[in-house]
């Protein structure tokens, strides 16, 4: 994807805007709080807005993100070098965590259901016994009931983003998501370059499934406002 790596200098400016990292870190926190957690592995890291915060409370951290250009801005960001490139499917550590994060819904780029299986059982394979697993899924039962080809344009200082969606149900309940990005001054429009994605969402059952499939139990489904798609936030723990 094309905003993770050519412009990815763009997404840490806007999407620091576009999400409360404030109040998205403050809720894991009262989960991590909840389980006694002392050791968390963020999957999609991003370019460390979260780790930041993470880290000033002394958690044990490690972040792992698929992309090398949103690491070296995470690396500036945080000043700390606690990030490694990997991904969901196929990272391993010697080291167990109390804890692994799928934070932004990183989950919704695994399209297939063999991709989402072998993501959680390579997952647990980095926890220790009862870990604790918490992620973000955009919920497929309220996006596809009514979801028609749609275009929304959001700005952020000078930069603007004007994105379109639209279903296609290749390989579950997904969709193609196109993005450009402008950069604004005074009167004049500059694109500073486009991106694309396939993006899935999922249904309760679905999670619950693939979770248990992976030898997780579900704790908790918890419903969250964000910015755009309605998610819910699953707490899982390794059986």
């Amino acid at each position: 994807m094309n905003l993770y790596k050519n412009l990815s200098a763009i997404y840490h400016q806007m999407y620091q805007s576009l999400f409360d990292y404030d109040e998205e870190f403050d809720f894991y926190a009262s989960v991590l709080h909840k389980f006694s957690v002392h050791s968390v592995l963020e999957y999609g890291c991003g370019t460390g807005n979260l780790a930041k915060r993470f880290l000033a409370t002394n958690l044990d951290y490690l972040g792992i993100d698929l992309n090398r250009e949103m690491l070296d801005i995470a690396r500036k960001h945080v000043s700390n070098d606690d990030f490694v490139l990997g991904n969901l499917k196929t990272f391993q550590t010697n080291k167990k965590f109390d804890c692994a994060l799928i934070t932004g819904r990183t989950i919704s780029y695994l399209t297939t259901n063999d991709e989402v299986l072998i993501s959680f059982k390579n997952i647990a394979k980095n926890l220790k016994n009862h870990g604790i697993l918490i992620f973000d899924a955009i919920d497929a039962s309220l996006l596809f009931e009514n979801f028609d080809e749609t275009k929304k344009e959001i700005s952020v200082g000078k930069y603007i983003r004007v994105g379109t969606s639209k279903p296609n149900l290749k390989t579950g309940w997904t969709w193609d998501w196109n993005s450009e990005y402008f950069e604004k001054t005074g009167d004049e429009l500059k694109s500073l370059g486009k991106d694309h994605a396939i993006v899935r969402a999922f249904t309760k059952d679905e999670i619950k499934l693939f979770l248990s499939m992976a030898d997780f139990e579900v704790l908790d489904v918890i419903d969250k406002e964000t910015y755009m798609w309605q998610s819910h936030y699953y707490v899982a723990r390794k059986k």
